[in-house]
């Protein structure tokens, strides 16, 4: 009995520690959580996919060439239960995003929130 116990004891300790890198990534500890930053450009993509849903916006940069910029948002799933849609953003709309700049400074974010086209701020529920 107590063998079984014991067994029963460090698998599940294994389990624990084998599965909390899992868990990690959902940190922000990859972005500046200390400054927004808002970019408004043209939809080029729009991914309702897992783990994460993708924006990528087409904006002018500083010296007036083209970037693409990312938002890294919530689930599908998730976002689904909000109310979003594979249709809600099409390529060629104009939209602000906004949101967290990783600290390596690339053109990527945590979204916080979205102006669409018609003006309607949504922002995604965490």
């Amino acid at each position: 009995m107590k063998g079984k116990l014991f067994i029963l004891i460090a698998a599940a300790g294994c389990f624990l520690l084998v599965s909390g890198p899992a868990f990690a990534h959902h940190g922000s500890t990859a972005y500046d959580m200390t400054t927004l930053t808002t970019v408004t450009g043209t939809v080029t993509d729009f991914e309702l996919i897992n783990p994460h849903s993708l924006i990528s916006v087409k904006v002018k940069g500083d010296k007036g060439k083209d970037e693409i910029w990312t938002a890294e948002n919530d689930s599908a799933g998730a976002l689904v239960r909000q109310g979003w849609t594979r249709d809600m953003l099409k390529p060629g709309d104009e939209i602000s995003i906004t949101g967290y700049r990783t600290k390596n400074r690339a053109n990527l974010m945590r979204l916080e929130s979205i102006i669409m086209p018609n003006g309607q701020k949504i922002t995604p529920q965490r």
